[in-house]
């Protein structure tokens, strides 16, 4: 015999005797989904658990709500959320054992509606679950379970929704409409950033050509044809305290097997972008990236793509790891060096060789930008990358100042930041008149005098010329001499240590394709230890040698004592940022003209 039929034919004052013996006080409990009543509602769940302040789709803890004259016939049990649910977008009666279930050992109680609805808050859209009563029950055992939801706690998956901010719980608010009443906040969930810090700590540099020039070098590429920073960059982060994993939950989540985790998330992404790499650069990621601890190997990340080398433009590299380890103040730190690391162990290192990107950088270093991401490895990536659009996950267009984001390093709207840069490798010539004008001409010689390192001890380089134009009462353009123009350059185009080149004004303008008759040239050698002479001459023999003004180069580097940068310096003391001439006669900095923008 169905006795839930039955009651919907008492008579009303069985009915009325009936909603008498419901407390007037009478209130719902939630407590976590921990039963100690109902075998069946004992669930993983006995606290609140960490949540994601990156996350899209973060799972709270399970709530059991019960309580005599919490389920009264035709009333409305209300479950309010301060976030949005993301999974599932909606829920019905056909969702009992996914989403919801309820317990009543009298088989008095039923339910015939189960909504969502996103009623507006103070601070956005949040989720509501309203469970329609159909028969009530005052049986004190009985239950109902919300389970298996999942939020959007940062409120990047549509605008208006509300977030939940770092450090601060997501709150479910139960009541019920008859009789009315609302619980306390009860906590599910306790929103952390996974990284409480990270960027580049060590932004590195060196030289263009990446060899050191000065004798008293501290570095082991003095002299070398292919060099290393001379100034290491690093980069790292620090993780939060998890404790269920590091750093996102994966597939199973470490709960019991009898959850059912609608939405399982894969391995986690670790995605290490280097962007801008000048031709002649070469950057190549490790197999493996370690998260250390007290210079124990506590997590392990492995590429699953390419890892390099790339010479010039883009490289991306996705890490991935299914660790479920908890680790609180777990770090990864990863430095620079002339190759990556092979070998297991701490630290990281990402290798940066630096051959000769020389050329059409007179006016500044040529800097090279990073940016780090994670997050958990979905299957359905979104373009966010100008050159491997597969590479970076989809959360990195949700970047913005005003929210929590999964971006590690970079910069509020996603952008990479600074890394590491390089130096132009150069002097700066002044010809303060050349002139072919009425049947006169101007010789131009550039002299490259680095090839004295026996007598002097510097180490010379090769490298380009940068011809800058300043026609009087005209408009000034750039020329990079070509291979095969003038006389004295090699094949590629450069100047050698120890060579000369020449030409005459007419042919360089000529070869640029611009009209000039008279001003003055800069000219821009990609090498230290420059010098040069103009010879103004006309047809019948006249010459007049007029010696090019060395400006001197951008800079070398600096110990941060003031010393002569030739000067060895405290063993202790690591080189500091970049700072003198290479020709010791000033700096690019300080010329009237701004060669390039």
């Amino acid at each position: 015999m169905n006795w839930k039929r039955m009651a919907v034919s008492l008579t009303a004052g069985l009915a009325g005797l009936f909603l008498a013996t419901i407390p007037a006080s009478a209130q719902c409990t939630v407590k976590y989904s921990h039963s100690a009543m109902t075998s069946s509602f004992v669930g993983p769940f006995t606290s609140w658990v960490n949540l994601n302040a990156e996350g899209l789709t973060e799972r709270p803890s399970d709530i059991v709500i019960s309580g005599v004259g919490c389920f009264t016939t035709d009333s409305t049990l209300e479950i309010q959320y301060d976030a949005v649910m993301s999974i599932p977008t909606t829920i019905g009666l056909s969702d009992r054992g996914q989403y919801w279930d309820f317990y009543d050992k009298s088989d008095s109680m039923s339910i015939d509606t189960v909504s969502v609805t996103q009623p507006t808050s103070s601070s956005g859209l949040v989720t509501k679950i309203q469970i329609h009563i159909n028969l009530g029950t005052v049986e004190p055992t009985a239950e109902v379970i919300i389970k298996n939801l999942r939020f959007d706690v940062t409120g990047t998956t549509g605008t208006g929704y509300q977030s939940v901010g770092d450090g601060s719980y997501l709150n479910a608010y139960v009541g019920t409409t008859n009789p009315s009443f609302t619980a306390a906040p009860f906590p599910v969930g306790y929103v952390l950033k996974t990284v409480v810090g990270g960027g580049v700590t060590d932004v590195g540099w060196g030289f263009e050509d990446g060899v050191c020039p000065f004798k008293l070098c501290p570095y082991p590429n003095q002299g070398g044809t292919i060099g290393y920073l001379l100034h290491q960059a690093t980069w790292s982060f620090l993780t939060n305290t998890w404790t269920t994993d590091f750093p996102f939950r994966y597939n199973g989540e470490s709960f019991a097997p009898a959850v059912n985790d609608l939405l399982p998330i894969g391995a986690t992404d670790l995605v290490v972008d280097v962007e801008d790499i000048p031709s002649g650069v070469t950057v190549t990621f490790p197999q493996h990236l370690y998260i250390c601890g007290s210079d124990s190997i506590l997590d392990t990340w492995t590429a699953t793509n390419s890892v390099g080398p790339q010479t010039g433009g883009h490289l991306a590299t996705v890490y991935q790891t299914t660790s479920t380890s908890g680790h609180g103040g777990a770090s990864l730190v990863v430095t620079t060096g002339m190759s990556p690391s092979t070998s297991v162990g701490c630290p990281n290192v990402i290798g940066v060789q630096v051959g000769n990107p020389s050329g059409n950088n007179a006016d500044g270093n040529m800097q090279v930008d990073l940016r780090v991401v994670m997050g958990p490895a979905l299957k359905a990536q979104f373009t966010g990358d100008d050159a491997q659009p597969t590479a970076v996950p989809r959360y990195l267009n949700n970047i913005a100042a005003s929210r929590p984001t999964r971006e590690i390093i970079g910069d509020a709207t996603g952008n990479p930041v600074q890394y590491f840069y390089l130096n132009p490798t150069q002097t700066v010539l002044l010809y303060p008149f050349v002139t072919s004008f009425s049947g006169w001409n101007t010789g131009i010689e550039v002299g490259n005098t680095g090839n004295d390192g026996a007598v002097f001890g510097n180490t010379g380089q090769a490298g380009k010329l940068d011809v800058y134009f300043f026609p009087t009462n005209g408009t000034p353009f750039e020329y990079t001499v070509a291979a095969g123009v003038g006389r004295g350059l090699d094949a590629q185009g450069n100047l050698e240590a120890g060579g000369d080149f020449a030409d005459s004004l007419t042919d360089l303008v000529a070869k640029a394709g611009q009209p000039f008759v008279e001003g003055y040239i800069i000219i821009v050698a990609h090498f230290n230890f420059g010098h040069g002479a103009a010879m103004v001459f006309n047809t019948s023999g006249a010459v007049t040698a007029v010696p090019a003004l060395v400006l001197g180069g951008h800079c070398s580097y600096d110990y941060g004592y003031g010393y002569d940068p030739n000067a060895q310096p405290p063993a202790v003391n690591p080189l500091q940022f970049p700072a003198c001439s290479s020709a010791r006669q000033g700096d690019i900095t300080k010329l009237p003209e701004q060669l390039k923008q």
